[in-house]
């Protein structure tokens, strides 16, 4: 089935907004020399006051570990085998299960679905039209990963930052429209990056993130994003 926004032409308009993207978040040459990030801040979901501390590389390299009473909880992703997830109180590591992988690894991406150096040959972008968000005026580009992962973006009007994604996830079986929100952009290494995000499913949020704060191209740790040859307990 043909998607009705999938032309050459809506195509095209799609990679010129991106070129403009690009250059607004801090150009071509900013954004290629911005290689890692480490990251710290909270996260608020259930009523729950979460620390976290994120590492991220180009191209789909990340670690989180959150702090939870003392647990930390660790998952990575080292851009080839599966990702995994480690508990601090048990020692063990388990193999992340099918649907979190998948959902885990759709997010591992280091460059945003817009920046052509993050997205290799395997994402493509079509141009869906116009909409306004919150009295907004945006751009509504469909981003296509590996041919079956498709999310929508949207492109502010005015600044051409990205304000908004929905992406599906499967869940206990059932598919799930997440939206996610960016905003609070602040320049890290000469690009602009969301220090606030919130998450969002059927208009109720989820969580919200806030970024307290981000350093470009840290020193990062040999094996940091790698599986301990460590096995989890039957």
């Amino acid at each position: 089935m043909a998607l009705p926004w999938a032309s050459p032409l809506r195509a095209d308009f799609a990679a010129d907004l991106a070129r403009i993207h690009v250059e607004a978040i801090g150009g071509h040459d900013n954004v290629k020399a911005l290689k890692a990030v480490h990251a710290t801040g909270i996260t608020r979901i259930q009523g729950r006051e979460l620390r976290f501390a994120l590492w991220a590389a180009r191209p789909n390299w990340v670690r989180t570990e959150v702090t939870d009473e003392g647990r930390v909880m660790i998952q990575a992703y080292d851009g080839g085998n599966p990702p995994w997830i480690m508990d601090s109180k048990t020692g063990k590591v388990f193999e992340m299960g099918v649907a979190p992988a998948r959902a885990f690894k759709a997010d591992a991406d280091f460059d945003d679905p817009l920046v052509p150096a993050g997205r290799g040959r395997n994402v493509s972008l079509d141009y869906a039209g116009e909409t306004e968000i919150a009295g907004r005026p945006v751009f509504k580009i469909l981003v296509t990963q590996n041919f079956t992962e498709s999310a929508f973006v949207y492109l502010d009007h005015t600044t051409y930052l990205i304000i908004r994604r929905d992406a599906v996830r499967i869940r206990s079986g059932a598919a799930e429209t997440v939206e996610t929100w960016y905003d609070d952009f602040r320049p890290v290494k000469g690009v602009l990056l969301p220090y606030h995000l919130t998450e969002k499913l059927a208009g109720q949020v989820r969580s919200e993130t806030v970024l307290e704060r981000i350093d470009g191209n840290p020193a990062l740790t040999p094996g940091l994003f790698t599986r301990p040859a460590v096995t989890a307990g039957k």
